[in-house]
């Protein structure tokens, strides 16, 4: 957020006359869900600024019942009303203002550990857009699931701000990023099995040049194209030869290896043993019961 202005601690703090007001309780972590529910609110203001959040990475959806509003994101104003919500997001400096009188207004913000990303994947971004409030109904439902502060209460709050985001998201009707990464992770662990399955092959099927689609790749994971594509074959084959009973000439197969002998060659490099002795070294034998009025009977 960003600092205040001396003109701005000149201006009057918009001050709650009336309505509805709930949040989680501050010493309660966001923990055992990815998004969580943080406050909600639907209230009478009198005109003026809003003071900071005591939060620095809330992702808030702000509407105008009644009366207008000012959302200032990275020093550009923007106007709202009846009828618009303001996204805000925790990385972005902002600042609301508060513009008639008295205003109605409603709002829920979200945190947790993905609450940002969650919203970005949904392809919204900070701004005012054309989207009908929650019914007060909903917002009611809300403000009282922050009461429960269990694990099954986050998560239930949890899912009501989840389908609220969706809610926003389907009325702009915005298309989600095309998230490039996540297509090739994707991709790999769908088609690993296929032997034929290369880089090239999968730049050709993202329309990505071969040579910058690895170096993207590398950049946002730390590791090249091949090595994730390497280490999702080994998860397989490990899994399978300490599992099943497959021959290691279908294990080679089920992992992307027309030959078992390069695949037997290949396992050796990456697990430090061969598919025989790997799987030898896994077999659980049965564990031995104590004798009868031995010492494993003692105390019954």
């Amino acid at each position: 957020m960003s600092s205040s202005s001396p003109s701005d601690l000149q201006e009057p703090l918009a001050k709650r006359l009336a309505g509805l007001a709930a949040e989680r309780r501050r010493d309660i972590p966001p923990g055992g869900v990815v998004m969580a529910l943080r406050t909600v609110q639907q209230v009478t203001v009198s005109r003026g600024r809003f003071g900071a959040s005591w939060s620095q990475r809330l992702v808030m959806a702000k509407w105008v019942l009644s009366g207008s509003a000012i959302m200032e994101v990275s020093g550009r104003r923007m106007s709202f009303g009846p009828g618009q919500v303001a996204i805000y997001m925790p990385t972005i400096p902002h600042r609301f203002w508060a513009v008639e009188p008295t205003n109605e207004m409603c709002w829920f913000t979200t945190d947790g550990p993905y609450a940002e990303q969650v919203v970005l994947e949904l392809g919204l971004k900070p701004g005012i857009y054309a989207v009908p409030p929650p019914a007060s109904e909903d917002l009611r439902e809300m403000a009282a699931s922050l009461k429960d502060s269990s694990l099954e209460g986050r998560r239930r709050s949890s899912l009501m701000a989840i389908a609220a985001w969706y809610r926003i998201a389907d009325a702009i009707r915005t298309e989600p990023p095309i998230d490039l990464v996540g297509r090739i992770r994707h991709l790999i662990s769908q088609e690993f099995a296929d032997p034929g399955l290369s880089i090239s092959g999968i730049a050709k099927r993202v329309g990505y040049h071969r040579a910058s689609l690895s170096r993207l790749f590398r950049q946002e994971t730390g590791e090249t194209i091949i090595a994730h594509l390497t280490q999702a074959r080994l998860r397989e084959a490990r899994a399978l030869l300490a599992n099943t009973g497959e021959r290691v000439a279908v294990v080679a197969r089920q992992c992307g290896f027309s030959q078992s002998a390069y695949f037997c060659r290949w396992f050796r490099t990456h697990a430090g043993a061969s598919p025989g002795t790997f799987r030898s070294a896994r077999v659980r034998r049965p564990a031995r019961s104590p004798p009868l009025g031995g010492q494993g009977a003692r105390g019954a």
